[in-house]
């Protein structure tokens, strides 16, 4: 949220980050992570070390492990990059091509999550992992190193044991399955489970199929014809064809090992009849090929220029483009049903470097689409601006503790994003407190203009006042879901005028109720003095749409589909869908235009959802609008919208 095979392979996501004893990272540090998750604190805090040591942790190939990485004053010895993951899958593959799940194999922590550590030694020159899995597991003898032993092994065991009948002896999970279930005191203990040698390591390497694709986009970058701004996301875009092709892969790979040990084994034997001592030493290893660095993809300009050579603000508008197809193609593949696609996880240090200010907005949003598609993002950035764009939620500061001066990383608190707006700078946008008696705090700028196109519809049929823009603040983010919304909270606070919050219930249908969090989120909001919060009823402003509206708009050209849930439906995709199909039929007569006039391009979704805020809403009768807005409360019927407006307009006088 994958391929169509019974172990649902690619499913998981990071849930957290361990490091200890790697550069700055001393101490054990645990960092959470979420589906947007934004490392903020000043140069040189440790930021760019975290993105950079999950890089070495999936080979991503840009990062490489120096003993120099060792923390100074730690164990050079003991420097562990962990990741714990989330949201897996109910069954895998990990040897003997047999189904089995992690928990049947005892690989998971505490707390139901795939933990994986990878442990260098930096007291040697050229530093290599060793690969443990964090897990709550046997130690009891004879059962506490199962998971390395070879079929060969574990057969000697179940047949020492009379276990012959209690398992299938083709599939190593059945014999371990057997062989704990004898036991009888498993002895379970949150230990290092070593997956480096015999059959670990080829645990280690099915494993490795589960986990999401990671690449990192760097600010630094090198000037040269494979700058990495450009070739990672065709890196990603190789990496996906390849998982989706895996089965093919596997099929070719064992065509190929099993021919080429014939072949070495008909050499063998012809060296055991002149040479049996020198034979005797040798064995067949066949070595499966590492298929992404096979490939490479580039793109190269129409007009002879390298991509490379442009300016680096065009390569990031290049990658910038990269994530915004990924989250449209995986968005029409979920409401395709199709699989989901192995998930990838996006580092991306300092999204806002070589871009003009005016483009942060546009790039927190392109990298909140891919998120919200099921992919992972992780940033970094130092910049106010960009800090102030980031949910809340995704926020974790990095700094050190004054007593230690360890590294600490931190997220969620009143104090921890007062201290975010100290050492950035983040201040309230300058306004002025005199003449200003109501702010009007909604998600998002679409959320204004779908308030006042609705308002200047329903002011012209004298249902309500008309708002006076002097007098009303409008601000984003009524949610402080932002840490600029948070700063402007406390700022409009201390101005002491009413607040009027309009949230989206995020609904998906009418048999759904709303979430524990939204209630307790309008429960809070309502106990605030000088406040007045709204839940929308319907999903959010766009389902408030009357239908006959693109109807009308466009001619009976364009109609939104028939027997759709208009209320809990996400609307902008509806549109786009019904615009987009009717343009391929003709010239369509559609031409939107915003609230100061300005034609509104394009039909994808973002732009979609300008239109309904902007135009649809704006062309709504008063009477469509109380349509769409009535609900009935016991015996009296109610119309939301009107009563949104009403309080504004109320609290303006």
């Amino acid at each position: 949220m994958f391929k169509a095979n019974i172990t649902g392979r690619g499913v998981m996501i990071i849930k957290s980050i361990v490091l200890e004893n790697f550069r700055a990272y001393r101490t054990r540090t645990v960092i959470p992570v979420s589906r947007l998750t934004a490392f903020i604190g000043k140069n040189d805090a440790g930021k760019s070390t975290i993105l950079e040591a999950l890089d070495i942790y999936f080979e991503g190939g840009t990062i490489k492990i120096e003993s120099a990485d060792a923390s100074k004053g730690g164990d050079p010895k003991n420097v562990r990059i962990g990741v714990v993951f989330t949201e897996l899958p109910t069954q895998v593959v990990l040897d003997s091509k047999a189904p089995t799940t992690f928990a049947n194999e005892f690989l998971l922590n505490h707390d139901g999550d795939l933990e994986i550590h990878k442990v260098f030694n930096c007291g040697n020159a050229t530093p290599k992992a060793s690969v443990f899995a964090r897990a709550n597991h046997p130690g009891a003898k004879d059962v506490s190193d199962l998971l390395q032993k070879q079929q060969k092994d574990l057969k000697a065991i179940i047949k020492e044991k009379q276990l012959e009948n209690n398992c299938n002896q083709t599939e190593n999970p059945s014999m371990r399955h057997a062989i704990y279930n004898a036991q009888g005191d498993l002895g379970l203990q949150l230990r290092d489970v070593p997956l480096n040698d015999d059959n670990g390591k080829a645990i280690w390497s099915a494993l490795q199929n589960y986990l999401p694709i990671f690449a990192l986009f760097q600010s630094d970058r090198p000037s040269s014809d494979q700058d990495p701004e450009v070739q990672n996301p065709m890196k990603v875009a190789i990496e996906q064809a390849l998982d989706q092709l895996q089965n093919e892969l596997d099929a070719i790979t064992d065509q190929v090992r099993k021919k080429a040990e014939e072949t070495a084994s008909r050499t063998l034997a012809k060296l055991q009849a002149s040479y049996p001592n020198m034979a005797s030493s040798l064995q067949p290893k066949f070595k499966k090929p590492a298929w992404k660095s096979i490939f490479k993809l580039d793109l190269e300009a129409d007009d002879g220029i390298p991509l490379n050579k442009r300016g680096s603000g065009v390569r990031r508008l290049v990658l910038l483009s990269f994530f915004q197809a990924e989250a449209e193609k995986k968005r029409q593949a979920a409401a395709e049903g199709q699989p989901e696609p192995r998930r990838v996880v996006y580092a991306i240090e300092e999204p806002e470097t070589s871009q003009h200010p005016d483009s942060q907005e546009q790039v927190i949003n392109a990298l909140l689409e891919l998120a919200e598609a099921g992919d992972q993002v992780l940033l970094t950035t130092h910049v106010p601006g960009l800090a102030g764009l980031i949910p809340l939620p995704s926020l974790r500061f990095i700094d050190r503790l004054p007593e230690t001066k360890d590294i600490r990383v931190r997220a969620g608190t009143s104090e921890v994003y007062s201290e975010i707006a100290e050492a950035l700078g983040v201040l309230p946008d300058p306004m002025q407190g005199q003449g200003l008696r109501v702010a009007v705090l909604v998600e998002g700028k679409n959320d204004i203009d779908a308030l006042r196109s609705m308002a200047m519809v329903l002011a012209a049929a004298g249902e309500v006042a008309a708002l006076d823009d002097n007098v009303i603040f409008w601000t984003i983010g009524g949610g402080d879901s932002t840490l600029k919304d948070w700063i402007e909270r406390k700022y409009l606070d201390k101005l002491g005028i009413h607040q009027v919050i309009i949230q989206d219930s995020d609904r998906s249908a009418a048999a759904i109720p709303l979430s524990i969090e939204k209630a307790s989120w309008l429960q809070a909001m309502q106990a605030l003095p000088n406040v007045t919060a709204f839940l929308t009823r319907k999903r959010n402003m766009d389902n408030y749409l009357h239908p006959d509206v693109v109807s009308r708009l466009t001619g009976g050209r364009a109609a939104l589909q028939h027997g759709i849930d208009v209320d809990y439906v996400r609307m902008a995709d509806e549109l786009s869908s019904c615009i987009t199909a009717a343009r391929a039929n003709g010239p369509l007569p559609f031409n939107p235009v915003d609230h100061d006039g300005r034609p509104i391009q394009g039909f994808s979704r973002n732009v979609c959802k300008r239109i309904i805020s902007s135009y649809l809403l704006r062309n709504m009768t008063a009477n469509e609008i109380r349509q769409r807005s009535q609900f009935q409360d016991g015996a009296v019927q109610r119309h939301e919208v009107l009563e949104w407006i009403a309080e504004i307009a109320n609290r303006s006088q």
